[in-house]
């Protein structure tokens, strides 16, 4: 009888750690879908919408859209917008681990004359962390990003970076048409683009393009240059996980070039 028992108490536990399991794999599929739909309607220049986005994504905890909530407020994209808000999101973004929100708040403590020790150790937070604006506040050498097995996804002097720390069309046009980039993401404003690659220590890595679409310029950000799809596949594989939730996709020179040149 014990063991009959036993048995049933098993079956439910099992089916109930089952169903947990779904419910949470189900909650971050909503939250990775509601953040890039946040995500691509910040860079049409819809706030609102964006801000709706993220409040659903952080229902699922989800810290990338914490963070761009302040933002949002930071920036006075949203009506009502205040920098108690802008800190109210950054400090719960950071709670949750995103790297980023620990400079900004500290950036935002600054400037309303708040505990100064608070703000350093925030900042040395972030730059223990390898975030570039906070290891270039404390001075300190921004390394560039590493690539796991970069002699054969990179095939070494394939892509060579400009002073600049980045490439622009005149590069893009150089490359070989048959061979693959990954586009990361657009945004419509130059310095977007250039504080996302500096943002996520890009670089030497990535290059952009402009395109006009229903009257908008984007800039979109591409990275690498590949010999084979399967090549660009595995450097797609070994991106962080900050630039996998862009869904970044292949694409040939080819297709960009056709729009550049």
């Amino acid at each position: 009888m014990f063991f009959a028992g036993w048995r049933i108490f098993n079956k439910i536990f099992f089916i109930t750690c089952l169903v947990m399991s779904v419910t949470m794999s189900m909650n971050r599929l909503a939250s990775a879908s509601d953040y890039q739909d946040g995500l691509s309607a910040y860079i049409d220049g819809d706030f609102d919408l964006a801000r709706e986005h993220w409040l659903e994504a952080v229902k699922a905890q989800d810290a990338r859209s914490m963070f761009n909530l302040g933002l949002l407020h930071e920036q006075n994209k949203i009506p009502a917008s205040s920098n108690d808000e802008a800190i109210s999101w950054y400090r719960l973004a950071a709670e949750n681990g995103y790297v980023p929100a620990s400079y900004h708040l500290a950036q935002r403590l600054l400037e309303r004359g708040g505990s100064g020790e608070q703000a350093s150790t925030l900042i040395q937070h972030a730059a223990d962390q390898g975030y570039a604006p906070a290891r270039r506040y404390l001075g300190l050498p921004v390394a560039a990003a590493v690539d796991p097995d970069s002699s054969v996804v990179f095939e070494s002097g394939i892509f060579e970076a400009s002073e600049l720390g980045y490439q622009t069309e005149s590069w893009i046009n150089q490359q070989q048409e048959s061979y693959w980039t990954i586009q990361l993401i657009a945004f419509t404003a130059k310095e977007q683009v250039l504080a996302f690659i500096e943002d996520n220590s890009l670089q030497r890595k990535t290059a952009y393009f402009t395109e006009v679409q229903n009257g908008e310029v984007f800039y979109k950000l591409v990275y690498g240059s590949f010999k084979s799809k399967d090549i660009a596949r595995l450097a797609r594989q070994n991106l962080s996980p900050a630039l996998q939730q862009h869904s970044p996709w292949l694409r040939t020179w080819q297709s960009v070039q056709q729009i550049t040149k």
